[in-house]
């Protein structure tokens, strides 16, 4: 898969990435990573689209996504939830050369409740050393940490030789090629029409292909990448909102206010003045 990769960066010398994550009617769009990657709602409700697969996060949820699975993520209204990202070399660490681990997307207490309350703990435990950070929390939440996942792996996970390519990882692979193709492209005029073109299948079959798989619509999607990069542009430069919207492909004011609001909450002149309410998401490295 050639597009929207995350680098995992780890916390503070943990062996793995983790945060409070707060947010408001927030849109991450479909990306995919090599970690694994874990939350635990807190408050609020998130939807989540995991490789077509559409779920409703909710106080209580956890969910696991596997590497390599492409999602996107939306908050409805103010969420917070526990987020743990831990790299594919962590994991091999403790496995035969060539395994691959496939995780249980929900996990839920109904299928083993003692099980569900230990994994809860866990992250408790770590949310609590990681807030206060005494001298030798990383210990305390190393200990948590490799407790959950062996709870993780031995009750809710398939360990196996890396799998012959399927229909649905080729539709995936799809899916991905027509991503990396918008970022490498996203400053120009796109359309529809040229995205299907460049799959060399109907408009009507790659709607529903794309949709399916990240969640959004092409065009969403689309805005979507145009507007997270003329956030960067807004950071880091003192190009006039007009300047960064033709330099990043944006023609519709209207759409684009929209889209923007929606990633961060507020306008870019707000923005751009240092009034920042909620976290806010930036460009996979």
């Amino acid at each position: 898969m050639p597009y929207h990769y995350e680098k995992i960066s780890e916390t503070n010398g943990l062996p793995a990435k983790f945060m409070l994550s707060q947010c408001k009617d927030l849109t991450i769009p479909a990306h995919w990573h090599d970690y694994l990657e874990v939350l635990y709602m807190m408050k609020g409700a998130l939807t989540a689209v995991v490789q077509a697969g559409s779920y409703l996060l909710t106080p209580g949820s956890l969910m696991v996504i596997n590497s390599k699975e492409l999602h996107m993520t939306r908050a409805n209204g103010s969420v917070s939830y526990i987020l743990l990202q831990i790299s594919a070399g962590q994991l091999q660490n403790f496995l035969p050369s060539g395994t691959s681990l496939h995780f249980q997307t929900m996990i839920t207490p109904a299928e083993k409740a003692d099980v569900f309350s230990s994994l809860r703990r866990n992250l408790e435990h770590m949310l609590d050393a990681y807030t206060c950070q005494e001298s030798g929390y990383q210990f305390f939440f190393a200990a948590n940490l490799y407790e959950f996942l062996y709870h993780l792996y031995k009750n809710f996970c398939s360990a196996f030789p890396s799998a012959p390519e399927t229909r649905a990882n080729r539709d995936l692979e799809r899916v991905t090629q027509v991503m990396d193709w918008v970022r490498n492209h996203f400053q120009e005029q796109l359309t529809l029409d040229d995205a299907a073109a460049s799959l060399a299948v109907s408009r009507e079959y790659f709607c529903r292909l794309f949709k399916r798989y990240t969640g959004q619509t092409f065009l969403e999607y689309l805005n979507s990448v145009r507007t997270m990069h003329l956030y960067e542009d807004l950071k880091n430069t003192d190009d006039s909102i007009t300047v960064l919207m033709e330099k990043n492909g944006i023609s519709n004011y209207k759409v684009f206010m929209r889209t923007f609001k929606k990633l961060y909450g507020d306008t870019p002149q707000k923005i751009r003045s240092g009034i920042r309410e909620y976290f806010s998401p930036e460009l996979p490295s």
